[in-house]
Order: structure tokens, then sequence, then C-alpha cells
């Protein structure tokens, strides 16, 4: 009998013994339900749509995968990882796992991978694939797009920053880094986004690593100040706030773009030169492409094994202090909760009421952060969240774009100078090769 066995296991300890172990076993839960966070509660149909994930196939990247395609109505997933091709048979084992796992269920589910070089030419060669396909097999607005998920940037490692040229050595090709992929990425897709219908609810998402608030010092500090904190969670965190500045000088261009189309752009009187106008938009007019950040959380695997451990000695603590870091952070299958939020929240039309009425009554004002989403929103634990006052300057916003655009239009450039050397190298070696030919004839 159960009632027996417990009794003769914890008959001899004493009842002092057992309220311990109680509380305890009651402080692990409650610790555990505090580090998985929130989770998200939105449900969106997903059949028949289709996902670019633009990620390394990291364990959150694989755990979003198998949750997307695992939904009631699951949509269609392209894997893009920056890996060279071919891809490494231990990774097309995994995805060919999800894959069977989730089509078993529900054959709407479709997930399809292809290597996607950090680089001018594979970010160009995969737009020319994706054009290239035929009106009659796509519909009239091309290749169909409802989400972006960018997932590279936002983990703590140093690979991704052990490279200071931005050439490949192996091959001498131009390098991006995240940001700059990102850029020349959104730009590249930006003419198939906008031939979209407009009742298409298309988000663009992006992860925000955890230390990007430790990089918010650094904007008004001084030269000396910066070299001082160049490690590793601080260079995260500045291409991160950099990241964060982008998207909103972004979806202000789209929503611009929007209101021009709409005709909803007038001019005005501008009060320093009267021979002159400005053009105002209709700030009431939004654009259907929606870029949203999601700050992540401190994932064990991204992120804090990343800062923590450098060193024999600190991986030797990392292995020994596990069990309490697995205890204190959330899991795999909680870490994609406030990603699953931005892509299925409704939009949001208008800003968050914050008047006095609503704000003192705290729970009105935190239900419009997870009523929904709108582009420019900064997302995280599966609410909408406000930023800095330093991150809201439309000023610094639209300076950290333009730099973004230099590096970005140079990198090109000098792609496109190093793609017709090599071609005229190629020419020319096969002219020679006809020669000797001829000559050996």
């Amino acid at each position: 009998m159960p009632v027996h066995s417990l009794a003769t296991l914890f008959g001899n300890i004493s009842s002092s013994h057992l309220f311990a172990g109680a509380v305890t076993f009651a402080l692990i839960i409650f610790v555990r339900a505090w580090a998985a966070g929130r989770k998200c509660t939105w449900e969106r149909d997903w059949k028949g749509k289709m996902i670019l994930v633009v990620a390394p196939p990291t364990p959150t990247t694989l755990t979003l995968i198998d949750t997307l395609l695992h939904l009631p109505s699951p949509p269609q997933i392209l894997f893009l990882p920056d890996i060279k091709s071919p891809l490494p048979d231990s990774l097309l084992t995994v995805l060919h796992t999800i894959k069977l796992s989730a089509t078993t269920k529900n054959p709407a589910a479709q997930l399809h991978c292809e290597s996607l070089p950090l680089t001018p030419a594979g970010v160009r060669d995969f737009v020319v694939k994706w054009n290239s396909a035929p009106v009659q097999m796509v519909g009239e607005g091309g290749r169909r797009i409802d989400a972006i998920i960018f997932g590279k940037g936002w983990e703590v490692d140093k690979t991704n920053f052990s490279s200071s040229s931005p050439l490949d050595s192996a091959n001498e090709q131009v390098m991006w880094n995240n940001n700059q992929f990102k850029f020349h990425f959104l730009t590249s897709l930006l003419p198939s986004l906008l031939k979209s219908p407009a009742e298409r609810d298309i988000r663009i998402v992006q992860l925000i690593s955890p230390t990007w608030s430790s990089a918010i010092p650094a904007l008004a500090a001084s030269a000396d100040e910066r070299i001082r904190r160049a490690d590793l969670v601080n260079i995260t965190g500045k291409r991160n706030v950099e990241s964060l500045l982008c998207f909103k000088h972004f979806q202000l261009i789209l929503d611009t773009l929007e209101a021009a189309q709409r005709g909803k752009i007038k001019p005005v009187p501008n009060p320093e030169k009267p021979q002159e106008n400005l053009k105002i938009r209709d700030k009431d007019v939004k654009s259907n492409v929606s870029s949203v950040s999601v700050i992540m959380p401190w994932a064990r695997d991204e992120v804090l094994k990343g800062s923590l451990v450098s060193s024999s000695l600190s991986m030797i603590l990392w292995m020994v202090f596990h069990p309490l870091i697995l205890l204190i952070t959330p899991s795999s299958r909680s870490t994609v909760q406030s990603i699953l939020f931005a892509l299925s929240a409704p939009v949001r039309h208008g800003d968050i009421d914050e008047t006095p009425k609503v704000a003192e009554q705290g729970k009105e004002a935190f239900e419009q952060r997870r009523n929904g989403v709108a582009g420019g929103d900064v997302v995280r634990d599966c609410a909408v969240v406000d930023l800095p006052p330093v991150l809201s300057d439309p000023v610094l916003a639209k300076a950290v774009y333009e730099e973004l655009e230099k590096q970005v239009e140079k990198g090109v450039k000098e792609s496109q100078s190093k793609a017709k050397q090599q071609k005229d190298e190629q020419t020319k070696a096969r002219v020679d090769e006809k020669e000797q030919i001829a000559k050996a004839q």
C-alpha cells in the first residue's frame, strides 16, 4: 500500500525535518516558476503562412522551430542558418526529427532549411532565388512572407566578435556583422514586403540580448571609459543597442512609405524658412509591416555561459554550480515565450494610454501592454516595455541608421569589385588553359 510505504519511509524523520523539507521544496517550486517568466496566451492562425528564421542552430532556435511547428495551425518555416553549405549531418538529423514529429500530427507543418552565409553575395543570391519563382506558382505579390525572425547577435559569444577584419581570410569575401547583415537583408527584401497586400500582418522580429542595458552608460562616456568597458558583455550590449535604434528608425521609414502611398503626407510651412515647406506625415497611418524587438531572458546556454565561462577554473565552477543554474534560469521552452508573443499578439492601434486616470489602475495599464503589439515596440517577458529616454531619441536612431547604411553600401561595392576581379581571373585562366591545349595539339 502506498500509505504504508510512505509511513515506513518517513516514520523515523522528525516533524521539524519534514517541515523544513516541505518549505525547501515549496521554495524550489516558487523559484523555478519565477525564473520561467510569463507564458504567451495568444494564438494566431499560421496555416499557409511563411516564417523565415534567420538564426544559428542554438537550443533556443531549435526549440522555437519545434514549438511553432506543433501549434494547432502551424506555419511553413524556412530555416536559414549562417553555416556554409553543405550543412552538417548532425543538424540535418535534428531538423528531420523535428519535422517528422510535427508532420505526423499535422501534415500542414512544413520545415525547409537552406544555408545563408553572412556575406553580401549570400544575401544577393538568396534574394535572387526568392524572387525568381514563377508567378503562377506563388501568386501576384511574389512569394509570401508573414514573419522574419533574426535570432543572431543576442548571444554572448566571443566567436561573434573574433574577427576585426571585414574580410573572410579563407576566400577573401566581405563578411557582415549582425547589424550589417540585418540591414542588407531587410533592404533587399523590402520591395517584396511593400508589394504584399495591405491586410496582411507581417512581423519582423529581432532578438535582443539582456546585456543591452550594460551599454547605456557608454553612450555618454568618454573614449577612455569606452575602452575600459570593452569586454565581451559590453560589446554585445553595444551591438544590441545599435540594433534597437536601427529598428526604431526602420519602422519610421516603413510608416512614412505607407503614408506616402496613401497620400497622407502634406506640406506644412517651415517657421524657420517661410519660402520652404516641411512634409509632415499622418502619424495615424501605420504600415502593415511591424518591426518588433524582443529582449531575451538570461538563457543559460546563449547568454549566461558566455558571460561567466572564460577559463578552465570558471568552467569547473560552472559544472559545480550547474544544478543551481538550472534552477534559477529559464528553460528553452520558457525562453521562446516572448518571441511567440511578438509573433502572435494582435496589432495594437494607437499608443498605450498612460494618462493619470489609467495609470492609477495598475492592472488596466499593464493589460494594455499585454493586449497587443505595434510597429517599433520592444517586448520583454510577454509585455511591451519602455526604453530609457536616451534610446527614444529619433536623431540618435537616424544617425545610427545612416552610419550602418554607409557601412553596408561600402561593403556591397567591395564585394562586387572582388567578384568582378575573381571572374576576370577565372576567365583569364580558362583562356590560358585553352591556349596551352592548342599549343600541345
